[in-house]
């Protein structure tokens, strides 16, 4: 069978004709996209925000200064409520449509960002419980948006463009986290506790622009299909992948691919759990979309994320504007490394960039833990081991924001239609846990052990090099369907589509070259018509 890749790239598309910008359907797709970024952003922001608080005494003293242990129950709150919402947000993206939990998201992230500013407004031991609360909410919804944002980057974009969207949608969070940190150390000069407040009720702007935006978003033409509503489905293709042609050719694929490849996998999707792992495909698929959370989560770089104010502390660094100021920075060198990771992953292969960032990593890893060692030992005397301190964290976070693009674009692509749901359910149960796992207990191995806790994550570094160059299959170039092959290989659903289509496209270019041989010269000015 000749390779589907070829089969699809070579097609014509109006993009071919007509760039982005004069493409009105790209045009309006790409708008629709922005409106996930945003929400990518907000988590971004969200994310960070608390780690920068940590630097104020006004925070600190409003929420009655607590200590590394409610810290970290803080942090994990947001994990804790999110471990049980990725099974909910699977029924629900397959049942109601891939919208709603995005509206959700929007509301929650409203109603948490209102309880965290009122806390502490009133002095007293109710201004940390009132935090927790907020952290929770927001928790509520961040899982069900990151599932299905993921879900809707891979079935919205234009073939042409998935993988650069997937990947640009994950920068939006160190973008996010970019801007928490620069208001922060805007804010910390700021008297009172509006220098906490202010970043915090900042939330509520791209939380109520994306509530009314979302109802504006066409909804996935995959899930239409499944769900009986096909001439919707093929007005998405002919609108914002065709530029409003419907005789559009890469449409005409697409269409018959998405429609018969989910027609095949409908038995699938409506199977349980336990007939789901019963085929191999399927378990070498979820086990992947466990692993790609676990070596983001677990590769240390949520200790500068979470906990970057303590870290600094740590290596010498005091003064809340000096910290806020570095955290921006620290933020603004991973936004430029995701940037850069987003265009490497247009011409690399995923294995190769996981496989060869992460002895880096260890090395990184290392190096932090040799220098605030140093530093430690040396009762904080030894200036420049500080300082190796502090650099050594720029330079371990560089090559860990430059791969980070693919563990959020990854999952979702490898996962099969009628096992997405699911499959995603299985990413936020493992992500969430993890980030429970490391928001908790990151602030108190810090706290009690500071620089041992860095050599922890070199074993666990190196188990997942392992994990990944034993599980992970290549993706690049591959249309969602045809992804399928790599795991099931001629067994896949799409292979079977793809070769009835590939016949057809073959009869068509037999006929075209049959006509042109009707009539043929032959011999000296005598016209004959050649045999068929």
């Amino acid at each position: 069978m000749s390779s589907p890749v070829v089969m699809w790239q070579s097609i014509p598309n109006a993009v071919d004709v007509t760039p982005w910008p004069k493409n009105r359907g790209l045009f309006q797709l790409f708008y629709y996209f922005s409106i996930l970024c945003v929400g990518e952003l907000l988590i971004g922001y969200d994310g960070t925000i608390t780690g920068g608080l940590q630097a104020l005494a006004e925070w600190r003293g409003d929420l009655g200064n607590p200590d590394a242990s409610k810290i970290g129950l803080l942090n994990a709150a947001a994990f804790i409520v999110g471990i049980c919402m990725g099974p909910i947000n699977s029924w629900v993206v397959d049942r109601f449509g891939r919208k709603l939990p995005i509206q959700w998201f929007s509301l929650t992230m409203i109603v948490g960002t209102i309880i965290g500013c009122i806390a502490g407004a009133k002095g007293g031991q109710t201004g940390y419980a009132l935090f927790v609360a907020s952290r929770a909410v927001i928790g509520a919804g961040i899982p069900p948006f990151m599932m299905t944002a993921l879900i809707m980057n891979q079935e919205l974009s234009h073939p042409r463009y998935r993988a650069l969207c997937s990947a640009l949608w994950d920068c939006d969070f160190i973008l996010g986290s970019t801007m928490a940190s620069l208001v922060t150390f805007g804010t910390s000069h700021i008297t009172g506790s509006w220098s906490w407040r202010v970043p915090y009720i900042l939330q509520l702007l791209p939380a109520t622009y994306m509530l009314v935006a979302v109802h504006f978003m066409p909804e996935s033409p995959r899930w239409l299909v499944a769900n009986g509503r096909e001439e919707e489905a093929f007005e998405f293709f002919v609108k914002y992948h065709g530029n409003g042609d419907p005789n559009d050719e890469l449409v005409a694929f697409e269409w018959q691919e998405v429609k018969e490849t989910i027609a095949l996998e409908e038995a699938n999707r409506r199977r349980s759990w336990a007939e789901v792992l019963r085929m191999p495909g399927n378990k070498h698929r979820l086990c992947l979309a466990a692993l790609m959370t676990f070596m983001p989560q677990m590769n240390g770089s949520n200790i500068i994320s979470y906990y970057y104010s303590v870290v600094l502390t740590q290596s010498g660094i005091s003064g809340a504007g000096t910290i806020t100021g570095i955290g921006a920075g620290l933020n603004m060198w991973g936004f430029v490394c995701q940037v850069a990771g987003v265009w490497a992953l247009h011409s690399c292969r995923r294995r190769t960039m996981v496989l060869s960032v992460w002895p880096l990593l260890m090395i990184g890893m290392a190096a932090m833990a040799a220098s605030n060692g140093v530093f430690q030992v040396s009762d904080q005397s030894n200036h420049a081991a500080g300082v190796a301190s502090v650099v050594m964290v720029w330079l371990y976070n560089g090559p860990a924001n430059f791969v980070s693009p693919l563990f959020y674009s990854y999952p979702a692509e490898i996962l099969s239609y009628s096992i997405r749901g699911k499959g995603m359910a299985v990413w936020n149960t493992v992500n969430q846990a993890w980030g429970a796992y490391g928001s908790y207990v990151n602030s108190i191995a810090l706290a009690n052990i500071g620089w041992k806790y860095y050599c922890v994550f070199i074993p666990i570094l190196a188990v997942q090099w392992v994990a990944a160059y034993l599980l992970m299959v290549e993706t690049r170039s591959l249309t969602l369907e045809e992804i399928a092959i790599a795991f099931e290989g001629a067994d896949a659903a799409v292979a079977v589509v793809d070769e009835r289509l590939r016949g057809l496209d073959d009869n068509k270019s037999q006929l075209a070259a049959d006509d042109e041989k009707k009539i043929v010269p032959e011999g000296s000015g005598n016209v004959v018509i050649s045999e068929v």
